[in-house]
């Protein structure tokens, strides 16, 4: 019994990780639609979100499957737990990329404004958060976890600056205000992206701990 549930725990890590790469390739493209103002992999993204809806539908039915068959307790049911939650982020990051990806195909057919150089920033700490926390669920590193814990105010920060950098923009120039709000909620989005790695963090020290960090990582 004890190796058909470690076998089902590889493949569900496998799974998990699936899903979450998929998300974090949604990013990715949704990026590269809003800085390069092209709207191929904004359409990309946008369609290939039902193929993550899909994985998700498809992961619960086979946690519920586990949980049934296996009845698991102490570390292997928070594992499960863990992974159930980590499913949903990864999901919800993925709906991040197609709201990204809708405001790139609407700011690629209006006459182009220069991002904020924050935006980029940001941008660059989100692909290094994405790629941190695949890296922290994989090796359940609890290091990572706490730093990405931590470093999540960062991000709020830098995204109330660019919210406070662009209306200071559409005060001085009105014309413009449609775009820079659409950089406004990019910015958010961003943010939104992130918040869900570090939910991913607190479910890693969720697994090695046992201990609830959904609103504080110590």
């Amino acid at each position: 019994m004890e190796r058909i549930i470690e076998a089902d725990l590889e493949k569900l890590k496998t799974d998990t990780l699936t899903i979450f790469h998929m998300a974090q390739a949604a990013v990715e493209k949704a990026l590269h639609a809003v800085f390069d103002r092209d709207p191929e992999p904004a359409r990309a993204v946008i369609e290939g979100d039902a193929a993550i809806d899909a994985r998700e539908c498809s992961l619960d039915a086979e946690i519920l499957r586990l949980l049934a068959l296996h009845q698991p307790v102490a570390r292997d049911l928070r594992y499960i737990v863990a992974c159930m939650r980590i499913v949903g982020d990864a999901e919800r990051i993925g709906d991040q990329a197609v709201g990204l990806a809708k405001r790139g195909l609407l700011l690629a057919g209006q006459e182009p404004i220069a991002p904020p150089v924050r935006l980029e920033e940001l941008a660059e700490a989100t692909r290094e958060f994405l790629a941190r926390t695949a890296v922290c669920f994989s090796e359940l590193d609890l290091d990572v976890s706490r730093r990405l814990c931590e470093e999540s105010e960062e991000i709020l920060d830098l995204n109330v600056a660019i919210l406070k950098e662009m209306t200071q923009y559409m005060r001085d120039v009105a014309r413009p205000v449609e775009r820079a709000v659409q950089l406004c909620f990019i910015a958010h989005g961003l943010k939104r992206v992130c918040d869900q790695c570090t939910n991913i963090a607190e479910s890693v020290v969720f697994i090695r701990e046992g201990a609830c960090s959904r609103h504080r990582c110590d």
